[in-house]
């Protein structure tokens, strides 16, 4: 068997699951695309750029302490697909 993580059987499933495993680091990403565009005053209102910063950094303490209480589990395979 490979080391490989990406299973054979790679479908939405896997896709999600990935999403789910890595959402605070995907979200923090966005926010720093976000944050470097609307350093530009001209392109977005101070205001909103601080809004958005705090929502995100409050989804992601969200959904880090929701994954610390329910870690993901291994990666969907084709063995353990419904």
């Amino acid at each position: 068997m490979s080391d490989d993580p990406v299973p054979a059987y790679f479908t939405w499933r896997y896709i999600l699951w990935l999403t789910w495993s890595n959402a605070v680091t995907i979200l923090a990403t966005v926010q720093i695309f976000f944050q470097a565009i609307t350093l530009d005053p001209t392109l977005v209102d101070r205001t909103t750029a601080h809004w958005v910063a705090i929502a995100n950094l409050a989804l992601m303490a969200i959904i880090s302490q929701v994954k610390k209480n329910n870690p993901p589990g291994p990666p969907p395979t084709k063995g353990n697909s419904p």
